[in-house]
């Protein structure tokens, strides 16, 4: 019978995450050239480590998620994504991606519609927080004075984000920060807010940016919504304005310096004349 050839560095690293994802057939030891007794216990601890790391970066990337079902559903829930969606790269920090429609598609998580797009939310705050920094100034501010509308573009910070969403997602993920904060700040009844948005059946559009260090939430009215799709999309500030004929400019400007949303006014070069 003819040895088995030597395999590559690279179909040993694809056999190597069949093995570890419980694919069909790959645990053969043959496959690794590797008959030593300690290698299907080594696989085993491989394994369990690598669904132990799965199931504490997710609950990381998704702390109201793991809020909402509890510590033992999202290990539950970790380890079935990281069994039918398995990373495609060494990050784990990119590991949750598809787990919002993961949720979305689960039955036994159907009685919490809401849970998606709350993981969504949690994921818009996890790439922000992971997202470049920010410029330490806000640059081309006096272009807003002295140059048509029609050339300029407002640049909002790295890992800004828009998320709509027919669940009053930023009342509860509000309602569950308060673990972090000081109870003494907290209301008697936390998810009051939560409760009577979900029974009211209220939506909320969430505005996602970076502030130092933390990421943060906030509720958008749909004209800023409107207005902030537009300037992420790279509109200029006149398609961004008729995008939100309501939108109080004046306002949502001193909003967007003062909180970081805002980190630059761009103009295009002017278009030269004709000689």
């Amino acid at each position: 019978m003819a040895e088995r050839p030597l395999l590559t560095e690279a179909e040993r690293q694809q056999a190597l995450w069949r093995a570890l994802s419980h694919a069909p057939g790959a645990a053969d030891p043959a496959l690794w050239q590797a008959p030593q007794a300690g290698w299907l216990r080594g696989l085993q601890v491989y394994q369990a480590n690598a669904g132990a790391a799965a199931e504490r970066a997710l609950a990381a990337a998704f702390p109201t998620v793991a809020a909402l079902i509890g510590a033992a559903s999202m290990a539950g829930l970790a380890r079935a994504y990281w069994h039918a969606q398995p990373p495609q790269r060494g990050d784990l920090g990119e590991l949750g991606d598809a787990l919002p429609g993961f949720i979305a598609d689960s039955p036994s998580l159907a009685d919490e519609p809401y849970l998606a797009d709350v993981a969504r939310l949690d994921w818009r705050l996890h790439q922000a927080e992971r997202a470049a920094d920010a410029p330490e100034e806000l640059s081309g501010l006096q272009r807003l004075g002295d140059t048509d509308p029609a050339r300029l573009w407002l640049r909002l910070a790295p890992g800004t984000a828009v998320l709509r969403s027919r669940w009053p997602i930023v009342t509860l993920w509000q309602a569950h920060q308060w673990s972090h904060q000081s109870t003494a700040d907290a209301p008697p009844d936390r998810f009051a807010a939560a409760r009577a948005a979900l029974a009211a059946g209220q939506g909320e559009t969430a505005l996602v940016w970076r502030q130092g260090w933390r990421a943060r939430v906030a509720a958008l009215p749909p004209a800023q919504a409107d207005f902030t799709e537009a300037l992420l999309a790279r509109q200029p500030l006149t398609g961004a304005l008729d995008a939100a004929p309501d939108l109080d400019f004046a306002a949502w400007l001193g909003e967007a310096v003062q909180q970081g949303w805002l980190v630059a006014v761009e103009a295009a070069p002017a278009e030269e004349e004709p000689t």
